[in-house]
């Protein structure tokens, strides 16, 4: 900095001509004092310039952020080949119409707290699996070794299509686990327009608490984004890959459930729901949809800006609604909320439900409660309503009745539903990891996740009520709603490992500087009140002995 080196390197004689220092005789020993004095200081702050120049590279990392890039489109596979030769054909057919939409309606089904699925066909010929559809993670992965819960598993080594990469897999999850092998080969949804693609399958050959007894599902088709592909991002999602060989299909996918029915005759709670490839059907939203912004594309994360029970709001500040995300994912069951949040709201749930005999393991999710008539609990249990971002000032509220947080189940001795009575569970459960919208959320809206434009879209789903002779609402989203603060300042901003890193480097650089200059300026703090009053002690010294030659 040549500013501050000219301002230090003052030479002693334009201090002499500024009037500092001067020649008088009764100055001499003051003159030489403070040159003295002035030559310290300029010693220390050389000093300090050198350990300043010395932390230099540190200081020059510590400011230089990255910059997050958009992905470009892949062109070439992991081998370096085309993408053309990779696969095997690349359809192009006219854009999707309504009535291509329409075809695609109750392609999912499943049954009440184990997900909703839809049929793909793998491999050439073709077997036909049931995978489960999941917005939270990013893999295609389907069983191919025996497992007890499950009907049948995909045999690769009878697909003349399939390709092993040999390349292992490990996914663990909160709760269950699985390992398997990479592969490619042709998968076709045949309820969507036979549309097809050679993707990347993960084959499962073993598992720990991943699949479920009778849930009819034997694998999971992720649909985020590339950032959650494992073993690496390297590996592209089903989606991406169906796009890519199908030229004409939209980045948009939406998503109805239909949860289950309190009232009817089957033997178990069965569900069932639409997954639209390539676009949006107006026709399942009664009304129209209001957009959230995609704050981070890995998981579908979104930004809530309050929650409401009974509208009344919850009182704490909107980042813990978002500690350390808040994602909508379809392959969770419940609404989880983060301890605090989740506390909360059973706090206020639990003061309006006073003598219906609810204990405290019904909002943990160990016991059920069960009605003759669901009346009762449907006007007792408030309103819970979650404000989602629209823009910086406003936001839109997404309504959810006990219709569809009181989650319908069997009965826990497994015979099926009582035939005077409907268990249900609770519907929220706490949350170490965020907050998720999961599948008691979703199954009140038509959920459009519109990956072209970063949003995702909610509308008021045409699906029937679980119980329609007791309506809570009419209506259960609505907005916008206008705030004079600024609603991105909700989201949480978790530091990146690269800029923690830095923060602690930062703060070592400082406590070193602290450690070395402040000694520093304590010895020259002492000196220099020391020098002061040897000065006072000489000056007084020579104004005595003038007094005394004077008289």
């Amino acid at each position: 900095m040549p500013q501050t080196e000219s301002i230090w390197a003052l030479p002693v004689r334009k201090l002499t001509k500024l009037g500092i220092l001067n020649n008088h005789p009764h100055n001499k020993h003051r003159n030489g004092s403070l040159q003295q004095s002035y030559v310290s200081f300029i010693s220390i702050i050389n000093v300090f310039i050198v350990l300043l120049h010395l932390f230099e590279p540190c200081s020059a990392v510590i400011y230089k952020f990255p910059v997050k890039q958009r992905r470009q489109p892949v062109s070439q596979s992991r081998n370096g080949s085309g993408v053309g030769e990779s696969l095997m054909h690349v359809f192009r057919r006219e854009a999707s119409s309504s009535d291509d939409l329409t075809s695609m309606r109750n392609n999912l089904v499943g049954l009440s707290g184990n997900g909703y699925y839809i049929d793909v066909d793998i491999g050439t010929p073709p077997q036909r699996m049931q995978v489960l559809i999941d917005t939270g993670s990013a893999n295609f992965a389907v069983a191919s070794e025996h497992d007890p819960n499950l009907s049948h598993y995909f045999h690769e080594e009878n697909s003349s299509s399939f390709s092993s990469s040999g390349v292992e897999i490990y996914v663990p999850y909160t709760e269950g686990e699985w390992r398997g092998f990479l592969g490619t080969d042709i998968v076709t949804l045949p309820s969507a327009l036979n549309l097809s693609a050679t993707v990347n399958i993960a084959c499962i050959t073993e598992s720990k608490s991943f699949f479920i007894s009778d849930a009819q599902w034997q694998g999971i088709l992720g649909l985020a984004y590339t950032e959650l592909s494992r073993p690496d991002s390297s590996y592209l999602p089903f989606w991406d890959t169906l796009l890519m060989e199908n030229l004409d299909v939209s980045n948009v996918f939406s998503i109805q459930l239909c949860g289950s029915s309190f009232v009817h005759t089957r033997d178990k709670p069965l569900m069932e729901g639409t997954l639209i490839i390539g676009g949006v059907l107006p026709s399942l939203s009664k009304s129209p949809l209001f957009y959230t912004p995609i704050y981070k594309q890995w998981y579908y994360e979104v930004v809530l800006t309050d929650v409401h029970v009974d509208g009344l709001s919850l009182g704490l500040d909107c980042k813990e609604y978002n500690f350390d995300k808040t994602i909508v994912d379809s392959g969770t069951t419940n609404i989880r909320l983060p301890q605090k949040v989740f506390d909360a709201t059973v706090q206020i749930i639990d003061s309006y439900v006073q003598g219906q005999h609810i204990g405290p393991y019904f909002y943990t999710g160990s016991d059920v409660a069960c009605y003759a008539d669901m009346v009762v609990p449907f006007s007792v249990f408030p309103v819970v309503s979650f404000f989602l971002l629209e823009s910086e000032n406003t936001s839109f509220r997404l309504d959810i009745t006990a219709q569809h947080y009181l989650r319908p189940v069997e009965n826990i001795q497994g015979g099926g539903v009582l035939p005077n009575q409907s268990c249900v569970k609770f519907g929220f459960s706490p949350s170490a990891s965020g907050t998720v919208l999961g599948a008691v959320l979703m199954e009140a809206f038509y959920v459009v996740f519109d990956r072209n434009t970063s949003k995702i879209g909610f509308g008021q789903t045409t699906c029937p009520l679980p119980d329609p002779a007791h309506q809570i609402l009419e209506r259960t989203i609505s907005g916008p709603f206008s705030s004079n603060k600024n609603l991105n300042e909700c989201a949480y901003k978790k530091p990146d490992s690269g800029e923690a890193r830095y923060l602690v480097i930062s703060y070592v650089m400082a406590g070193l500087l602290v450690v070395v200059l402040l000694p520093m300026l304590l010895l020259f703090a002492m000196w220099t009140c020391k020098l002061v009053r040897r000065r006072r002690r000489r000056g007084d010294s020579s104004e005595s002995q003038a007094v005394l030659s004077g008289s």
